[in-house]
């Protein structure tokens, strides 16, 4: 039997172009007005490269960016560590499915901020833990959709690599962040959708959580420019997509 204890995961990313990395490509260009060409763009981490590939395809020169050794032009990056950019380098910053992958989603945000130009896009993508199936599995399970604690083998000193699912992100930390940097988080969308055959019986649940937000921002807040969090949180795309799509500018 093996010794699931002394496995030491590497890395792990698919093997296709996934609906989220398109949905951020396409985010990315009509930020631009259609045009991306001669932007600066980082895409980290890179998976597969599709997403480089792709904005290279398009006139922008990107820089693949991951610990994985997928490919021999992959730039070897830990988002664990400060970046090794300049201040304000990129243009646009691609993070697809790699937030929740360190142990402060805070630190690498901050870097995120700290590399990317005044008019320049952030986006990144996050499993979705705010979406209903999610919701239901916390209630049942203890523990969140797609972190569930039986794959989760830490790292032995000094190993560079892949720990899985360990850092959730939320819509509203992700906000919080932007503003802490003074950049405007867009509204957020998702990709495909997580079919939940329960829909039905949960709606009256709905119903509550909606009534339990709005009387959260009355009590808390009560300023308007807050309240459009109850329309995110409630938004088709966040209650039902598997992929969160948060999208930040500066």
């Amino acid at each position: 039997m093996t010794d699931l204890s002394r496995e030491q995961p590497k890395f792990s990313h698919v093997s296709y172009a996934t609906d989220y990395m398109q949905i951020a490509v396409e985010r990315v260009i009509q930020y631009f007005g259609g045009d991306i060409r001669g932007k600066l763009a980082l895409d980290l981490p890179a998976g597969n490269g599709w997403v480089s590939d792709r904005l290279r395809d398009l006139g922008a020169r990107a820089i693949s960016a991951d610990i994985n050794e997928e490919r021999l032009d992959f730039t070897q990056v830990d988002m664990e560590q400060p970046l090794p950019f300049d201040d304000a380098y990129f243009d646009i910053i691609v993070c697809c499915e790699g937030i929740e992958h360190v142990f402060s989603p805070f630190n690498l945000f901050s870097e995120f901020a700290r590399v990317l130009k005044d008019g320049g896009i952030l986006v990144i993508t996050t499993p979705n833990v705010q979406n209903l199936y999610s919701r239901w599995q916390f209630l049942c399970t203890g523990y969140l959709f797609q972190f569930d604690p039986f794959n989760k083998i830490p790292l032995e000193h000094g190993i560079v690599g892949d720990k899985g699912h360990i850092s959730p992100v939320t819509y509203g930390q992700l906000r919080y962040y932007s503003e802490h940097f003074k950049m405007t988080p867009a509204n957020p969308t998702g990709g495909r959708f997580k079919r939940i055959i329960l829909l039905p019986l949960l709606a009256p649940i709905l119903l509550i959580g909606f009534w339990w937000n709005y009387r959260d921002w009355r009590r808390t807040s009560r300023v308007t420019g807050r309240k459009e969090i109850i329309k995110t949180l409630f938004n088709p795309r966040v209650l039902l997509s598997r992929s969160l799509i948060f999208i930040a500018t500066r």
